[in-house]
This record gives C-alpha cells, structure tokens and sequence, in this order.
C-alpha cells in the first residue's frame, strides 16, 4: 500500500483509535501532571483557561475536519480543491475568532471576577489560530480515509503539548507560560502537517473546484451544534467558578478568587477522570463520519441503518465499562493521580462518570446525524441539552452555597449532578432521532444486559477493601481492572458481547 493509499474501515478505526488512544495519555499527561508541579490555586487558573480556550478549540478543529472529510471523501480527485478552500476559509474565520478571544480577554476575565486570567487567554489566541490550519490538513487526510497520516499527526502534536507544557510547569511553576508553551506546540504541529498532508494538486476542471460558499454553509451549520456541545462540557466549571467567588465574597473569606481557583481545581479533577471514556471513544467520530456521509450521499439505507446499530451498541459497550470501573471507588479513583486533598472530588466524580458515559455515546449519535447531512437536528437537540445543563448548575450551585460554605463540597457534587441529568436528556432525544430517522439504536435487551453489567463491575468496587495494600494506590489499580473483568465475563456470558461477531468485524 502506498503511502496515500486509503485505509479501510477497521484498520481505520485501529490506527486512529491507537492514536485517540496516545492523545488521551499524553492528555492526561498535562492533567495529572500539572496539579504536581503548580499549586492548587495555580492549577484552578489552567483549569478556568482551558474552560475557555477548549471550547473554541474543539469547535473550529471538529468542525473544520468534518467539514474538509466531506468534501473529499464525496469526490475522489478533489482534495487539492478542498484544501485550498478551506485554507481561505480559516484565514477568515480562524484569523476573526483569535482577534476576539485577543480583544475578549479582559470582559471574560470580568466575567469571573479574575483578573489573572487576562493574560493566559490573549496568548491563547495564538493556540487558536494555529489548530485552525492544522485541522485543514488534518481532514484532507481524514476524508482521503489516509487514517496514517491523521494518527501520525495525532500522535506526534499530542506528544509535543505534553512535553512542553509539563515541562514549563516544571521550570517555570507558571500557568501563564504554560500558555505560552500550548502556542509553541501547536506552532510546530501546524508547520509539519502541511509536510505530512500537504495542499494537493491543483484542481483541473471546473467540477473539481469547491466554492468556499458550500464549505462555509456546511462548517457553519456544524459549528453551531459543536460550540454547543463543547459549551455543554464546561459550563458547569464556569458557573461553579462565578458562583463560588461570589460566596466567598458574601461570606467575607480573604481571596475569594483563590477560593473558586481551588474549588474549580478539584472539580477539574473530576471532570477529567469522568471523560476518559469520551475521550477514548472519541475515535469512533472520526471514522464513522466518513462512512455515513458516503453512505447517506450515495442513499443506502440497509448500510447507514447497520453503522448506526453496530456503531452506538459497541460504543455502549465501550464506555459503560471503563466508566463504572472508574466509579466503583470514586474517592480511590481520585487519590490515584491527584494529591491527597483531591480525594474531595469523589463524590462529584462518581455523578459525572455517569454524565459523560451519556455524553459519549451523545456526541457519537449527534455525529451520525451531522454525517447524514442534518445539522440541524443536532442544532436543537444540542441546545436543549446545554440551556439544561446551564440553568440547572446554575440553580443546583446555587442552592448548595445558600449557607455560605463556598469552600466545601456539596457545590461540587450539585454541578455533577446537574451535569449528569442535562447529559442523560441529551442522549435520549439524540437515541429518539436516530430511531425515528434511521430505524435503528441500542435495543432495550442490549441496554438490560448492558446495565446487569454495570451492576456487575460496581459490585467489586462495593466489596473492595478501602484500607491497606488493596485500598492503596496498586490495590485501586487492581480494582479497575477487576471491575472491568467482571463487566466482560458478564457480558459475555448475557450474550451481549459475542467474541465470534467481533471476528467477523
């Protein structure tokens, strides 16, 4: 095979789950090795950053690769068309945002009432408008089904980030150069992606050229359900951040910025366990994509309706067991990675684990909808689920600080909690429209089944001794992995997991 060459599906989903896979560890890299190297106050500030910054990211990488995937994968020959629009594109509309989120800075960081963040998000701007071009050629590959070369750069800029952010937090003890060295990285990963990819050839006739028109009605129309959806993932933060400064201040504590930076910093904490799950699934998306937009363009229905019942049945599978082997010891789970005074987060954690299983398999329905070219559902759904999640961690935070404990715990479990029933509503409407659509979800026995198995591998958590060697760090480790045993040899033997099926996948 050449170098070009396309990739099929499995081996597709092999190469790109491989690197999903690496991007997670290196993530979790930054996450886990940052709460070490800064202080827990410093560490809130990253966190709030990437509250913003995230979002922004997401929307223009996911939306532009989806974007760029569809168009090349619609028509063999015409990558160097796409490509080219869309690098005009992303001068416009990368160039644009980092210019607002420049100029925004000052009103966001007024926003929290935190001036310290004014100059982490203006040097994130940089990171913006870099991942705006890089997610050009990372789509060209993507669409070309060249998963090679998507996993390479992958892999390649994930362990760039990871190196030079930690190492700043080292050196440096700053959030704000942290910053800087998320800039460099992306930088550099922008520059060897137009090695890797490349522009492609120019297009020859007429038909092969693509009107920036059609890429701007498509990436906008995504875009909209993608800010969404990423807004959904850190609102809560954002919302317990604003809500807890302010208790503070009511209660007359000293710093109450430093005061919401430790509360958001241990919520972080639990947010970034819960989504290992979305993280990891987070592969399917990028080869499902493809292969839905072909088949919906080219209207084979029996093909569309058996990606949609394998793809969100293995994906249930997938995410419900690492997401109950994480919350069968929610406290342990925590100390695991995280200083001792981390451990606060566990009850919030377990709640989110159940969130972002939902929000995982969300994304992924959502996904088949927007590769069916109808963003527009996804549009509704989505902000639905958001206003959700928006008025009831507002409300639910609320009510937790009443009494003026800004500095305790029950803040933190009313915003997972909250979080976790916007997620669930979203999941159910998304599974309704796939269903009324496609003809096709997870069947009720599938989801009996899959429940007995979450019962299974909650169990061992429920029986697990909390004190010595066991209840230590190599004991939780044990624990995981024999909650996840015990979810698959019940899912075995239920028959939902069917190891001469996956043979013939």
């Amino acid at each position: 095979m050449s170098n070009d060459a396309p990739v099929g599906a499995k081996r597709g989903l092999l190469l790109i789950s491989a690197a999903k896979l690496w991007f997670m560890v290196a993530g979790y890299a930054i996450e886990f090795g940052l709460p070490h190297a800064l202080s827990t106050t410093s560490f809130g500030l990253w966190k709030v950053f990437m509250s913003f910054i995230s979002p922004v990211n997401n929307v223009l990488v996911t939306g532009t690769i989806q974007g760029v995937s569809k168009f090349v994968s619609e028509r063999d020959g015409r990558r160097g068309a796409v490509v080219r629009s869309a690098l005009r594109l992303q001068a416009v509309v990368g160039g644009l945002v980092s210019l607002a989120f420049l100029g925004g800075a000052p009103y966001a960081a007024d926003a929290l009432h935190d001036p310290q963040l004014t100059t982490p998000l203006r040097i994130g701007a940089g990171v913006i408008l870099c991942y705006s071009f890089y997610a050009v050629f990372v789509g060209a590959a993507n669409g070309a089904r060249a998963f090679q070369k998507q996993a390479l750069l992958d892999i390649t800029f994930s362990t760039l980030r990871a190196l030079f952010i930690v190492a700043a937090a080292i050196l440096t003890r700053s959030p704000t150069l942290c910053v800087a060295a998320f800039v460099v990285a992306a930088a550099t990963i922008l520059g060897g992606s137009t090695v890797v990819v490349g522009v492609g050839p120019a297009p020859t006739t007429v038909e092969d050229r693509l009107p920036i028109a059609s890429l701007w009605r498509f990436f906008a129309s995504v875009a909209v359900y993608l800010l969404i959806v990423n807004l959904l993932m850190f609102v809560d933060g954002l919302v317990l951040k604003r809500l807890v400064h302010e208790a503070a201040e009511r209660a007359g504590m000293a710093n109450p910025a430093d005061v919401a930076n430790v509360r958001e910093a241990y919520y972080g904490a639990a947010q970034a366990l819960s989504r290992l799950p979305y993280q990891l699934i987070l592969a399917v998306t990028f080869v499902i994509f493809p292969l839905v937009s072909r088949a919906t363009f080219e209207k084979d229905v029996d093909k569309t309706r058996g990606y949609v019942r394998a793809t969100m049945r293995y994906s249930l599978l997938a995410v419900a067991l690492m997401a109950s082997s994480i919350a069968a010891r929610p406290e342990a789970a925590v100390r695991l990675l995280y200083k001792a005074e981390y451990a606060v987060a566990g009850p919030a954690l377990a709640l989110l684990a159940v969130g972002y299983a939902c929000f995982a398999l969300f994304n992924i329905a959502c996904t088949i909808i927007n590769g069916a070219g109808k963003p527009m559902a996804s549009v509704v759904i989505g902000a639905l689920t958001l206003a959700g999640a928006a008025g009831g961690t507002w409300i639910a935070i609320g009510r937790a600080l009443e009494g003026g404990a800004a500095d305790g715990t029950a803040s933190l479990v009313a915003a997972a909690g909250a979080t976790a029933a916007a997620m669930a509503f979203g999941l159910l409407a998304s599974s309704v429209y796939l269903l009324r659509e496609f003809g096709a979800v997870v069947a009720p026995l599938s989801l009996l089944r899959v429940g007995v198995c979450v019962a299974a591998a909650l169990a061992v958590g429920r029986v697990w001794p909390s004190t010595g060697f066991l209840g230590g760090k190599i004991g939780t480790l044990a624990q995981m992995a024999c909650s996840a045993i015990a979810f698959t040899v019940v899912a075995i033997g239920s028959g939902e997991l069917r190891l001469a099926e996956l043979r013939r996948r």
